[in-house]
């Protein structure tokens, strides 16, 4: 039996207090004691999430993997992804969620906060140490703080720019720490652009030189950049999002093995299952049984 992962809208997290339709501020160390059965269970949102930590220890569990927090880490969950909390109950900072709507409505571009590689959905950059930037980052997270609480005139408009402020900045200190590993501008957004791309076709799209032809280079040179950069092959990148997908699909859903091979488009439900068992080391089914076991054992 698949184990059945919760899904929390934004209404779930508001009440009669709330300040500021479709987004949500709260103290991290009050929100882990009054929520506390929903975030120490896997679940995933509908909506985004920026949670910064500004004290504490402990665990944070993101698409199967696991982050050990530090002070100064900042986590951003776009809609879909999975996760859940061990956090001492000492733990402080900040968590914000917002709907699509909390920006759509303001910025002429609907799919703006994809520009941005944290909210892309793929895991690659859902935590971010803010060392060199800390007190920027703190800053803004009190501004938002205050303006929530208060709801003063146009605080919704207010919070929307320091979140932008906090989206690109945070951007910049990605690009800074990876800049070393390109040559140039130009594979920096192909790279970035090559993310983007999969993001949006890998149910359709598996072959890395369908994506080189959308991005106007060889395959050769797309594969070569990825392993600089990532230290994998492009098709290494595209499957493994591929594979992430499956296992979301797996333990988030009730959809059957065949009716997960359909929805990512696999020939058919065996090529499905020898897909997955190849490099999963274990078949769809006895990957959905033992996470439901893990799960009910802890």
């Amino acid at each position: 039996m698949a184990t059945h992962i919760p899904t929390y809208s934004i209404c779930h997290l508001m009440d009669d207090s709330s300040a500021v339709g479709d987004c949500v501020v709260f103290d991290l160390e009050t929100f882990i004691s009054s929520q506390e059965n929903m975030v120490i269970s896997p679940h995933r949102h509908l909506f985004y999430q920026v949670l910064f930590i500004t004290n504490g220890s402990g665990e944070h569990f993101i698409d199967f993997e696991t982050h050990k927090i530090t002070n100064g880490d900042i986590y951003f969950l776009a809609p879909g992804q999975v996760h859940k909390w061990d956090f001492t109950s000492q733990t402080t900072g900040f968590i914000i969620n917002f709907t699509e709507n909390f920006f759509s409505t303001f910025l002429a571009r609907r799919d703006y906060l994809n520009d941005f590689p944290f909210f892309l959905g793929n895991g690659l950059h859902s935590k971010l140490s803010t060392s060199s930037i800390y007190n920027s980052v703190l800053e803004i997270f009190s501004k938002i703080a205050k303006e929530y609480k208060h709801c003063i005139d146009c605080s919704h408009d207010l919070i929307r720019a320091y979140l932008l402020e906090l989206f690109i900045l945070c951007n910049r200190e990605v690009n800074s720490l990876s800049n070393s590993l390109f040559e140039s501008k130009h594979q920096f957004y192909l790279l970035r652009n090559f993310e983007k791309l999969i993001e949006e076709n890998y149910r359709g799209k598996r072959l890395p030189r369908e994506y080189a032809e959308m991005l106007f280079v060889t395959p050769n040179h797309l594969n070569a950049l990825c392993k600089k950069v990532k230290g994998q092959s492009a098709g290494e990148i595209i499957r493994n999002r591929v594979l992430l997908e499956c296992k979301r699909l797996l333990i988030n859903s009730d959809m059957s093995i065949s009716e997960i091979a359909y929805h990512l488009n696999f020939q058919d439900n065996s090529y499905f299952s020898r897909f997955f068992k190849k490099y999963e080391s274990k078949t769809p089914e006895d990957f959905r049984r033992q996470k439901a076991v893990i799960e009910v054992n802890k």
